[in-house]
């Protein structure tokens, strides 16, 4: 276990905080730990009962790509994750979902960040609005199944949350 002993916040931001510790290591060692501070984000996988998938492309700045993703948002200061999935696929979607299981909790990027994500699953849900923020633009999309399964493996669907709610959901329906 590595001993915190000061630290410096090099950001502070709408989304992200980024801080440098400094720490002493189990052998004496002392180092730097470059830290982004995240409050966390919340996904739901939909699935109909005819076996579509819905997805959002959206457009990554970060990555400058249209990528598919499970709808997903971060979370508000001291939001809960379960009423934040709830709000993200309802603004992104245009529905609400009935009942929520939850999937799993993912770190995305563990070596740097101490953002979870939260993932959950819906298979009953109602239309409702969309509630797009006024800087996204996102186009939402039932996909067959089996043509989300091939675009992971083809690499068409990057994005880790949709790919680990995917992988989840397969492994918990095994189990049943």
């Amino acid at each position: 276990m590595e001993k915190f002993l000061n630290r410096k916040i090099i950001y502070n931001g709408r989304i992200l905080r980024v801080e440098l510790d400094q720490v002493e290591c189990d052998n004496g060692v002392f180092a730097y730990r470059e830290i982004v501070r995240h409050s966390g984000g919340a996904g739901i996988l939909c699935i109909s009962t005819d076996q579509k998938v819905l997805l959002i492309q959206q457009y990554r700045y970060a990555y400058n790509e249209e990528l598919y993703e499970i709808p997903a948002g971060k979370l508000e200061p001291n939001e809960n994750p379960l009423e934040a999935a709830k709000r993200e696929f309802e603004e992104e979607t245009g529905y609400c979902a009935d009942e929520i299981y939850p999937l799993t909790t993912i770190y995305p990027t563990c070596g740097y960040s101490d953002e979870k994500i939260y993932l959950y699953y819906v298979s009953t849900y109602h239309p409702s609005k969309l509630h797009l923020d006024i800087d996204e633009n996102i186009e939402a999309y039932w996909i067959d199944f089996k043509e989300v399964l091939s675009m992971i493996r083809s690499g068409q669907i990057k994005d880790a949350k949709t790919i680990c709610a995917i992988q989840t959901y397969l492994l918990l329906k095994e189990e049943k």
